[in-house]
């Protein structure tokens, strides 16, 4: 142990043991106090004759015997009294020692920190131009600077002194000139040996002293490039040795690529080995300490002929890069490295030679993106990935990044084996100049509430396809599957993340599910953000193993995405320029390509002959869709399970009139209405949502389901107008759908909220209760009713209740959706015409002509028969007995009670005079009821007013054929004839 130094610890004056206790003087026999008793007995005995009186002398020994016990009992109390205190005082020494140790340990600890120590701490470097301290291995027992004086009383003593003369965990150190070679498992060799590194360069100067490593390329070493140390005129050099490496010359060979930074160094440079190598056997000769490690705890260290177990030092690969870097950081700030000087301030992407074509290798996703020192930097998202994180402050260069990665990508890999989706919230003009790649599936720029579930629902319906893909064919991952399997990487850039988590949370979900099972899917991530610290979840943060900071502002920014602070030193006028790590947990510095307009030109235009990727991610539906475009929306709806492999529909399985948009399935399908199966459709939207468009789209199916224009004509209703064609069409549907004519395919009522406002208060029931009867009675005949309307409550219960299904077009306010049975997600206020939701799916309605308003019916003008007398009821009994006199007539006015005069009358008339014309109100009429009998079954009824007139006049609780409101209409009722409608001759006089 004493070939381990430990320099001495200023320490206060030596510690004494405590002397052991005294014993106590022992007490000698009481004899005057026994002979006491015994005299005064006797001379009471003397005095008084008593013989009782000797037995005082009896006391005389009992008094001796108890002195004698009291003294020793006396002695043993003190000797315990003694006893305590001098255990007392060995106590507090052996704190005294364990402070004074603590105090020690620290002092050496301080003097020669461990790896761990400069790792965790970020301990300024002790860079020296001189000759190195001893390097720590570990932690172990040495020998303690602390004195204790004093002898020894038992076993005890001798214990804490055994253990005030050691110092347990104490750093322990040898001399790495003549070299140290650690065997055991290779991971553990491998964490000592770094941990031995470190403590070379924290003490070497970079200009001084140099670091160097030979044997496999992997990533063990690749941190030590990240070193400062590389010095060409080192005097001095650690040189780590893997098993099998030859031990280095004094002067490298050329030829070793990892020992290029000391081909000018001196010969007489000293040269410190640090082997590696499962067994002693395998290690260089000549090595002045071998540490042999049985365990992450335990180690034994031989050490010119001595053994000594240690707890050796170990560090991981991922933070001594991290320190490596920041050690970097530190000499570029001092002038020490001028490594960023290698770097280009700008690099053009058709500069770097593109990697070697993986052909239909699905394993690779490689592709050249930039440069770090001396070499083009390779990213591949397939094996370092799965998944990147990319931070990057405005104006660092992270679009550009993205997009050179993407168009490298392309350039490498061809759309069979690579596609991308692109999401983007500054608005999409970023990923723009690559929308023409066959690559890329879709570009998705800032989302509303509605998109980003229909976002969510196409990434879930993605993960889906993919897994049913390699569950057909029996491959555990994507690099698994046949060569004949259609199946690309797919490669998500996201853009601004941040600002797509804060609008939509919900996102957060979809995104942490695929970077938990991407990898094996072939689905990678690419997030960028300006600050990602805080805002991506730990468990997506977790699989992106490929960590890259551009400038950022903050130094805990780029700490948390690369490890270390030296993203937020980066210059601000060198955009591209930032830190990388490509998964092995050794963080660059590297300079981004850029993809120039010509390069991604040359790439679109080299792969223009290759097939389009498979479409993850469909367009949102179109704001207008013209009939003939309906088929190229549809495309080929690909099944997305085994359970969609059916044969074609039937010819007719309803009217399609629409194209609803299936995220959850990847596919647009044709929006139908069944009536037989799906009853009568309500189309409900605010005004200029579409709804009359809706409606003819619905007509122009219909007719495309009927042999003949002519037959569609013939099998369509249409309730546009005017009343009174209305009216009768309403009546008409009734009565066929009652009787045994054939009724109307199709029933088609524009605005049925308002369409009968207008119409008297019994007209307006009875027409919603004629609606109401054709959509329950007339399914069974086939019956189609189509209507539309704003307020759905204006319709009353039973009728709103008799629609089956709901076509729900743009509304006012997301509460009127739901209120009208719809998806408050999926609402949107800018949705233009005839965009809304069908059976809880998007739907865009298809542009359609809608038919001519029909014309009012022809009216015939009154004329009365020369052979029929008439009777005629009006409101205004004298203006129309003028226009009856105005038309060649002699009209006779009937007045209230004025039957007899009017009987009178028509009695006086010449015998070849024609038929009277009696007129008068509702009211004389109901008077003279006599006159009415005797007219009912010959003359004619002519009633110009209200329905409550003609019901008045014709004792009928029916209603009359509806009038057309101001066309100066009336009623006509002739022997034999139904009611039927004139124009009122007042129409035309003049």
């Amino acid at each position: 142990m004493d070939r381990f130094d430990i320099a001495p610890v200023s320490l206060e004056t030596p510690l004494s043991l405590p002397p052991a206790p005294a014993d106590p003087a022992r007490a000698g026999f009481p004899l005057i106090a026994s002979l006491a008793p015994v005299a005064g007995a006797l001379a009471l005995w003397a005095i008084t004759g008593s013989p009782f009186s000797l037995v005082f002398a009896v006391l005389g020994p009992i008094v001796a015997i108890g002195s004698m016990l009291d003294a020793r009992r006396s002695a043993r109390r003190l000797r315990r009294r003694a006893g305590a205190d001098r255990r007392r005082l060995v106590g507090e020494l052996r704190l005294e020692i364990g402070e004074r140790h603590r105090l020690e340990r620290r002092a050496a600890w301080h003097r020669t920190p461990s790896s761990r120590s400069l790792l965790e701490h970020s301990v300024h470097p002790a860079w020296r131009e001189a000759a190195l301290p001893p390097l720590v291995l570990g932690r172990g027992a040495a020998a303690s600077a602390l004195r204790v004086e004093g002898a020894p009383v038992d076993a005890d003593d001798r214990a804490l002194l055994l253990a005030a003369a050691r110092l347990d965990d104490a750093p322990m150190s040898v001399d790495a000139g003549a070299g140290i070679g650690f065997v055991g498992e290779l991971p553990l060799a491998r964490a000592a040996a770094r941990a031995s590194a470190v403590q070379f360069a924290h003490h070497g100067h970079p200009r001084h002293f140099a670091i160097d490593a030979e044997g496999p390329e992997d990533g063990n070493w690749a941190w030590l490039r990240l070193l400062p140390h590389r010095g060409a005129r080192a005097t001095a050099r650690l040189v780590v040795v893997e098993t099998g490496a030859r031990p280095p010359s004094p002067k490298p060979r050329p030829s070793s690529p990892t020992s290029s930074a000391f081909a000018a160094a001196d010969d007489r440079s000293r040269v410190s080995i640090v082997a590696i190598a499962r067994t002693a056997a395998e290690l260089p000769p000549g090595l002045g300490t071998i540490v042999t490690l049985h365990a992450p705890d335990a180690a034994l260290v031989q050490h010119g002929g001595a053994e000594t177990h240690v707890v050796p030092s170990l560090v991981g690969v991922a933070e001594v890069a991290r320190w490596a870097q920041s050690l970097s950081a530190i000499a570029a700030r001092a002038g020490l490295d001028d490594r960023s000087n290698e770097l280009p301030r700008r690099l053009q992407l058709d500069e770097l030679q593109p990697p070697a074509g993986t052909g239909l290798d699905r394993s690779s996703l490689s592709a050249l993106v930039g440069r770090v020192a001396g070499d083009a930097l390779e990213l591949d998202l397939a094996r370092c990935g799965p998944h990147a994180l990319v931070a990057g402050t405005t104006g660092s260069g992270k679009s550009e990044f993205l997009l050179a990665w993407i168009v490298a990508l392309a350039s490498a890999h061809s759309p069979a084996r690579v596609s991308f989706l692109l999401v983007d919230f500054k608005g999409g003009a970023a990923f723009e100049p690559v929308r023409g790649l066959p690559h890329v599936t879709g570009i998705v720029t800032d989302l509303d509430e509605s998109e980003a579930e229909r976002a969510v629902q196409s990434l879930r319906a993605e993960l889906t396809h993919r897994e049913t893909v390699l569950a057909r064919s029996g491959a555990r991952d994507i690099a698994g599957l046949d060569a004949g399997v259609e199946l690309a990487r797919l490669v998500i850039v996201v853009d601004e993340f941040q600002a797509m988590l804060e609008r939509f949370p919900e996102l957060g979900a979809i995104i942490a599910d695929i970077a938990a099972r991407g990898r094996s899917l072939g689905v990678h991530l690419v997030l960028a953000s300006q600050r990602p610290n805080g805002v991506v979840r730990e468990q997506v943060t977790a699989n992106c193993a490929i960590r890259v900071s551009l400038r950022v502002l903050q130094r805990a920014d780029s700490e948390a995405v690369v490890g270390t602070t030296a993203a937020s030193e980066i210059p601000p006028d060198l955009p591209g320029r930032g830190v990388i790590d490509r998964g092995d947990g050794c963080p660059v510095l590297f300079h981004s390509a850029v993809a120039t307009p010509s390069a991604i030109t040359a790439v679109i235009a080299r792969s223009a002959g290759m097939p389009r990727a498979r479409r993850t991610w469909l367009d949102p539906l179109p704001p207008r869709i013209a009939p003939d475009s309906v088929t190229e929306l549809l495309g080929d709806p690909r099944p997305t399970s085994p359970d969609e492999h059916r044969a074609v529909a039937p010819a007719f399985d309803g009217y399609g009139f629409g194209v609803v948009d299936e995220p959850e399935r990847q596919r647009r399908s044709l929006a139908r209405w069944a009536p037989h199966r799906d009853g009568a459709l309500l189309v409900l939207g605010a005004p200029g949502s579409g709804r009359s468009t809706a409606l003819a789209a619905v007509e122009r199916a219909a007719s495309e389901s009927v042999a003949s224009i002519a037959a569609a004509a013939s099998a369509t209703l249409r309730l546009r107008g005017p009343s009174s064609a209305d009216w009768d069409g309403l009546v008409a549907a009734r009565a066929a759908v009652r009787g045994a004519a054939p009724p109307p395919a199709l029933i088609v009522i524009d605005d049925l909220d308002v369409r009968f406002r207008a119409w008297p208060e019994e007209y307006r029931h009875e027409a919603f209760a004629m609606v109401e009867s054709l959509i329950r009675e007339g399914r069974a005949r086939g019956v189609a009713v189509a209507a539309s309307a704003v307020d759905p409550l204006a319709l009353g219960h039973g009728l709103r209740d008799a629609f089956g299904s709901r076509l729900l077009l743009r509304h006012a306010a997301r509460s009127d959706l739901v209120q009208s049975g719809g998806r408050g997600e999926l609402w949107r206020a800018s949705a233009g015409a005839g965009a809304g939701q069908w059976r809880g799916r998007r739907v865009q309605v298809v542009m359609a002509t809608e038919s001519e308003t029909p014309g009012t019916p022809e009216v015939s003008l009154l004329e009365l028969r020369p052979d029929l007398p008439y009777a005629i009821a009006s409101a205004a009994p004298r203006a129309a007995a003028a226009v009856i006199a105005a038309g060649g007539r002699t009209p006779i006015l009937l007045a209230a009670g004025g039957e007899p005069a009017v009987r009178a009358a028509i009695a006086a008339r010449p015998i070849d005079a024609p038929p009277p014309a009696i007129v008068g109100d509702a009211e004389a009429w109901a008077a003279s009821w006599s006159l009415l009998a005797s007219l009912r079954e010959e003359a004619a009824f002519v009633v110009h007013g209200s329905a409550g007139e003609y019901r008045a006049l014709m004792r009928t609780r029916g209603l009359p054929p509806l009038l057309d409101d101001g066309a100066g209409q009336c009623w006509v009722i002739e022997p034999g004839h139904d009611v039927r409608r004139a124009l009122w001759p007042s129409r035309r006089i003049h």
